[in-house]
């Protein structure tokens, strides 16, 4: 059965053409994946099916029997809810006929010989279990402990939770809803690897249709049954699975390609043919040749290949061969231990992923590596000669009120603009793209963006946050294999079982506080510990959470005013360095007679003498900030 048709629809976004024409239909049970490059309409063609845009043109059918879930960007209506309500209210019906059946068993206990209220209880019974009312707390134990929610956490409001635990909050909602047809927007991004897996098989077990945007490789081909590819307007429909059209989607290129030039070397003989002879005596077979010529159906010419961003990661130098070294280390916030005793040690070259379920206490060990948080009690040493770049999965570093260019010079003032363009050029930021307001950039954007900052400067240890998180394939690809090639050192969180397949050799497993070392990859580390079904999640009172997340806000704020003062010394530094040689320019190296060199030389120390007066204001205001903090504290 049809559950929606869209026939010759078309949107377009400013000058940017979304859909064009476009026709397709979504049958019952149907499992979609929708793949793309970043920014190129996924989250609008989620939109369109779902009502939040219209369409310029084009019509789409939704049958009467279709029922769409999509989970919610914003929640704000339902933040005092609690989070077993919220994913409860998704079923309002049933949560209305429960409260109907208890006002009327409450009722009947005061009157239990009203006879017309007793056989409104039987006929209410009879839909609620039709209905599957009396599984249906049940089943939503069953999805919220499979999205790694522990039972302590169900009766906490939706507004103490943060930012990746309401997503997953979302998708348990959509899960738990009467819809027969989910949206759902890159659902594995907040999920553990044990979620992911339970994710995989809850959607191939239950029978409902789903759209499903996501660059997840290893969960796509576990769940796909056609893929959706969305490029130059258009989409291609894939039949079978996610590795199928992997293999399908080059052979398909090639014979475009092959077609395309086919009928070019035609059309060229063509039009040589009745150029020779449309005044000559072959007249008549020029003018019939010329009428054929203008029949043909000129194919399109092939669309170049979807290519990721250029990415190369430079080394500033050789470290020793012990890059990091961990002993007997706990952590922890309060009186609560997270992390116990944990020692393992990275050498130069190493490509390392960090991995364990949400809550394991991944993000307390590498706060403390990056230098956020103390040990309670052990050490952590880097080698000599280590430079370490960190990247953020929440992309601190990006100032959304100002351009994708204004961003970067934030991390080299005296950059020239083409040079600057140019390596934003090498991260698909060509064009008009280098003036886009970071605000309006979409997610795998901003992961793009927030990773050019980071590579601009060479470093030989690399520490990177679930750095694919909004990355599509392309943009994944590029990563790994600039990882594969980098000299460097790295350190990964990541739930992205093929990414960590492709560029790790050792894993690092964080469980219930204990870190474990694995010197393979993730399938090694499968193998060895044969990790099939998520384990029980370990309860967490809620003083706690809350003492934890208080902590995680505040070890932040800090740690963004170290990094400014750092900056802001370096950047002083650098600049009186410049002030100082500008001076003996000036009065040794550059003759009387160069006057223009002279001039330009003078305004340039005007310019960095006023640089380095705003710089310690600037200095002096964060010192002041600190100061305050400590007092505070």
């Amino acid at each position: 059965m049809t559950l929606l048709a869209a026939e010759k629809i078309s949107k377009k976004f400013k000058d940017q053409v979304i859909l064009d024409s476009v026709s397709f239909t979504i049958e019952e049970g149907a499992r979609i994946a929708l793949v793309g490059k970043n920014g190129i309409g996924k989250t609008t063609l989620l939109e369109l099916l779902d009502g939040k845009q219209e369409t310029d043109s084009g019509v789409l059918n939704r049958a009467r029997s279709c029922r769409i879930d999509y989970v919610e960007q914003e929640k704000t209506e339902y933040l005092d809810f609690t989070l077993l309500d919220f994913v409860a209210d998704a079923r309002r019906d049933l949560v209305e006929a429960h409260d109907r059946l208890r006002s009327l068993e409450h009722h009947l206990e005061l009157h239990p010989h009203d006879k017309e209220k007793l056989d409104e209880l039987g006929r209410c019974q009879h839909i609620f279990e039709k209905d599957g009312g009396f599984d249906f707390e049940n089943e939503i134990k069953i999805i919220l402990t499979g999205l790694g929610f522990a039972e302590d956490r169900y009766a906490d409001r939706l507004k103490n939770f943060s930012g990746g635990e309401k997503n997953r909050a979302g998708l348990a909602r959509v899960l738990a809803g009467r819809g027969n047809l989910l949206l759902l927007d890159e659902p594995t991004n907040h999920l553990d690897i044990e979620s992911t897996t339970w994710l995989e098989e809850y959607l191939k077990k239950m029978n409902k249709a789903c759209l499903i945007v996501s660059h997840d490789r290893a969960f796509m081909s576990a769940v796909a049954q056609l893929v959706w590819e969305l490029s130059y307007s258009k989409i291609d429909v894939y039949v079978g699975s996610f590795e199928k059209y992997m293999g399908e989607r080059i052979d398909r290129r090639v014979q475009a390609a092959h077609s395309y030039r086919l009928q070019q070397g035609e059309i060229k003989r063509a039009e040589e043919f009745i150029r020779r002879n449309m005044a000559g005596q072959k007249t008549k077979q020029a003018q019939s040749r010329l009428k054929s010529l203008n029949k043909i159906k000129r194919l399109p010419p092939p669309p170049k290949d979807g290519r990721g961003p250029m990415l190369k990661l430079e080394s500033s130098g050789r470290s020793y061969a012990q890059v990091l070294r961990v002993d007997d280390l706990s952590l922890g916030y309060g009186d609560r231990t997270v992390v116990k005793d944990a020692s393992f040690e990275i050498f130069r070259g190493d490509k390392v992923g960090l991995i364990g379920r949400n809550g394991s206490g991944k993000s307390t060990l590498l706060r403390a590596l990056i230098g956020e948080l103390e040990p309670s009690r052990g050490s952590i040493n880097l080698g000599n000669n280590v430079e370490v770049a960190y990247f953020d999965q929440e992309l601190a570093d990006l100032n959304l009120e100002l351009s994708v260019l204004d961003n970067f010079w934030e991390v080299d003032p005296s950059a020239e603009v083409g040079p600057m363009r140019s390596y934003l050029g090498r991260f698909g930021f060509t064009g008009e793209d280098a003036h886009k307001m970071v605000l309006t950039l979409s997610g795998g954007e901003k992961t793009k963006l927030s990773l050019a900052k980071l590579l601009y400067k060479p470093a030989n240890f690399v520490i990177l946050d679930e750095p694919t998180n909004h990355l599509d394939i392309f943009a994944r690809e590029a990563l790994e294999d600039a990882l594969r090639e980098y000299d460097g050192s790295c350190l990964i969180v990541s739930h992205d079982r093929y990414f960590l397949n492709r560029v790790t050799d050792k894993i690092v497993y964080v469980n219930e506080g204990r870190v474990k070392v694995f010197n393979g990859n993730y399938e090694y580390f499968k193998e060895k510990t044969a990790l099939a079904q998520p384990s029980p999640v370990k309860s967490k009172s809620t003083s706690s959470g809350q003492e934890f997340r208080s902590f995680k806000e505040e070890s932040k704020r800090k740690a963004k005013y170290k990094k400014q003062v750092d900056t802001t010394k370096a950047d002083i530094a650098k600049y009186e360095a410049e002030l100082s040689q500008l001076d003996y320019d000036l009065h040794h190296n550059i003759p009387a007679s160069q006057w223009e060199k002279l001039i330009t030389a003078g305004e340039r120390k005007l310019k960095v003498e006023n640089l380095i007066l705003e710089l310690y204001g600037k200095l002096e205001q964060l010192t002041e900030e600190t100061k305050d903090d400590n007092v505070a504290d």
